[in-house]
Formats: structure tokens, C-alpha cells, sequence
């Protein structure tokens, strides 16, 4: 993958977020972002608490539908949202006016594939039933999943279904597989003959993003008010910082802003890694960046020597930096190949690193560069 060429525009970017920051006199700007609950989402909790973002008054709303989330960034209400990446991809392929400007976390063992035991390979999975949002990460792995094995979609019963819902049909032994994420996939293991036969940790989906997380902004928005998204990205990545280096206190300010037990968010950040900026330079190509299978914080567990990668499916190789544009463009085409989405969307059109190139250069990549994972402090 070839760096991408920083632009006039980007070293335009840059300034007009330096001038912010320099810059006490004007009036804050009102903006509102759009989460789930989930707590890697959620440092924007952290950024309100500690008045991180400078002359912003940052508005945090959980909007649980992607559908209703999509309409608030279209109409206005919304500026920005956290995402998954292949969600994003169906958003832009339906005409949504968005661009992806950063990339929050990457799974690392909290998504898994909850099984009955008598299922020890992805061969098992032939005329099986598993359990999955439509259109939504999970789904996406299923597919990835089989067309690495030489497997039709056809060969699995897709039963659509929320996380939730899921979780409680495989349960009940209403499915094979679950294919979900903590703390749903936590209750699925509690059916008395499951099993996980891989997570997104031992499954090497990290290595490429595959199943990962990210920031995507209204690009009206984006191109009007430039110096105010900088601003909101360069608070993000202090947030996500501070906490990395301050988990129990981060662990509750979080848990406090999403109405959760501690112990939810000790659960979803034990299988997830939140990326720091160098890490973003990695997943854009830029010059200077580190993917995150490059650069794993040294606390995380290994995943097993004997577990293979995701690099045939980009004929190159398991880890590599620039992943974004290329695990954009897997997706736009496996969900337009399943029937999911009816056209493909260049990741050209959708990724814009610019504003995490301005704040590279404006210094804040050393600045935020704490690599320590939140997870280090357990599950409870």
C-alpha cells in the first residue's frame, strides 16, 4: 500500500487547528456525536468530563439504531458517530454524506464464535444455523470467514437476529452458532455444551481491521468547519490517552456516562484495543504510522503461533500498513456479492485522513502516545 501524498489542504487543516488551539476568544461551538453503548465508543464521556475539547460544547447522544443514527448525520442533529468500519460501508454505498476520519479501537478478542462442540472447524458450519445482525460486523465475519475456507454463504442458514436476541436463541438451542460480541457472547458460553472456536484475538482479524471501529463526520460539516473537527479529534485522542494511562478512574467515568456496572466496561476494553494516533497514521498509510499488528501494546495476550492471517483474501501479506483502503474495499465488495448492499463504494470516496495527518504534524502524535492497553486492569 502506497503513503498517501499530504496536500495543500491538509497542511491547511493543520494550521486552522493550531490557530484553534491558540485561539481563546471565540464562542463555543455546539457539537454533537452519536454513539451506542459500548464502551469503547465512550471516551467522549472522558472528553466532557475533563473539558478536553477546547471552545467546543460537546453533545453525546446513544442512538442504539444504525438506521436512526445514519438519519441524524444526514439531517444535522449529528456531526460525528462511532461506528463499525463495514457498517459504514453500507452507510456510504446508501448515499450517506459522510467521511471516515479516524479509527477508534480494533476487536482483540471481543467478538467470538460461539459453537455446539460437536463443531471444531469452519467445515462443520455446513448446514448449520448461526445467529447475526444483518449487515453488521458480525455478519461480515461469517462471510470473510467462509470465502477463506472455500465456502458459499449458502452453505450456513443466516437467521437474522440481534446481539441479544442471538445470544438467547443459541441458548435455548434454537442455533449452532452465535457469532457476537461481549457481554452477549459471555452469556451464549453459558449454554452447557458450547464452546468458542475462535474470537477475533486467536482469528487474526486485527492484523487487517477487520473487525474494527471507527469515526466518521457529516462532510459538509467537515469541509464548513475544519478547525472545530480537528479540535474534536485532537480531544479524542487525549481522552483516549489520559485513559490509557489512568484506567480505574477512566473505567468510571465511562461506566457513569453509559449507566453500566464497572465491570461491563472492564469486560468490553479487556477485548478491545483503543488506537492511538501513530496507529491511525498506520491503518491511513501515512508516513511515519504504525498498524496496530505493528505496534500491539505489550500487555495484550499473543494470539496463537498456530492461528493463520487474513492476507490471502488481499493476495499480500497478514499484517501490513495502509489496511484501511483495502479492508474498505473487501467489504464493499463481499457485501455487494451477498446481496447486502446493491452497489460499491471506492474507499477513495469514503476514507480522508487528512485531519489525523494535521495532527501529526502538529505534534500531538508524540503528545498521545501512550500504548498501554485499557484491558490490562481485567475482567471482572
Amino acid at each position: 500500500m502506497s503513503t498517501r501524498r499530504v496536500s495543500k489542504k491538509l497542511a491547511w487543516a493543520g494550521g486552522v487547528a493550531l490557530a484553534l488551539l491558540a485561539s481563546s476568544a471565540s464562542a463555543a461551538e455546539k457539537v454533537s456525536v452519536a454513539i451506542i453503548s459500548f464502551s469503547p465508543y465512550a471516551p467522549w464521556y472522558i472528553v466532557k468530563e475533563k473539558g478536553l475539547a477546547k471552545e467546543i460544547d460537546l453533545d453525546i447522544k446513544v442512538i442504539e439504531g444504525i438506521t436512526e443514527k445514519n438519519a441524524a448525520i444526514t439531517s444535522g442533529q449529528i456531526q460525528c458517530m462511532n461506528n463499525t468500519l463495514d457498517s459504514m460501508v453500507l452507510a456510504k454505498a446508501g448515499d450517506l454524506p459522510i467521511k471516515v476520519v479516524a479509527f477508534s479501537n480494533m476487536s482483540y478478542g471481543l467478538d467470538k464464535v460461539v459453537v455446539t462442540k460437536d463443531i471444531n472447524s469452519v467445515a462443520d458450519f455446513k448446514g448449520k444455523k448461526y445467529g447475526a445482525d444483518y449487515g453488521f460486523l458480525n455478519h461480515m465475519w461469517m462471510l470473510l470467514t467462509l470465502r477463506r475456507a472455500g465456502m458459499d454463504q449458502k452453505d450456513v442458514e443466516h437467521v437474522v437476529m440481534l446481539p441479544q436476541e442471538s445470544a438467547a436463541a443459541f441458548a435455548s438451542g434454537g442455533i449452532d452458532i452465535d457469532v457476537n460480541y461481549d457481554p452477549f457472547a459471555a452469556q451464549s458460553l453459558k449454554r452447557a455444551d458450547s464452546k468458542v472456536l475462535t474470537s477475533s484475538l486467536s482469528d487474526r482479524t486485527w492484523e487487517r481491521g477487520l473487525i474494527s471501529d471507527a469515526i466518521a463526520c457529516n462532510g459538509e460539516w467537515l469541509k464548513a468547519k475544519p478547525a472545530v473537527a480537528t479540535e474534536l479529534l485532537r480531544a479524542w485522542f487525549e481522552a483516549v490517552n489520559w485513559w490509557k494511562e489512568n484506567p480505574a478512574e477512566g473505567d468510571e467515568i465511562i461506566a457513569k456516562g453509559l449507566g453500566w456496572p464497572i465491570s461491563n466496561v472492564k469486560l468490553n476494553q479487556y477485548g478491545a484495543i483503543m488506537l492511538n494516533i501513530e496507529q491511525n497514521m498506520g491503518a491511513f498509510g501515512l508516513e511515519g504510522g504504525k498498524a496496530l499488528c505493528q505496534s500491539l501494546p505489550e500487555e495484550v495476550p499473543p494470539a496463537p503461533a498456530d492461528t493463520k492471517g487474513w492476507g490471502s483474501l488481499f493476495n499480500g501479506p497478514d499484517c501490513v500498513a495502509g489496511y484501511a483502503a483495502d479492508t474498505w474495499n473487501l467489504f464493499s465488495e463481499v457485501y455487494v456479492g451477498a446481496g447486502v448492499s446493491q452497489k460499491g463504494i471506492d474507499s477513495k470516496a469514503a476514507l480522508d485522513s487528512e485531519f489525523v495527518s494535521s495532527l501529526a504534524k502538529a505534534g500531538f502524535v508524540k503528545k498521545y502516545n501512550s500504548n498501554k492497553w485499557i484491558g490490562r486492569i481485567g475482567a471482572e
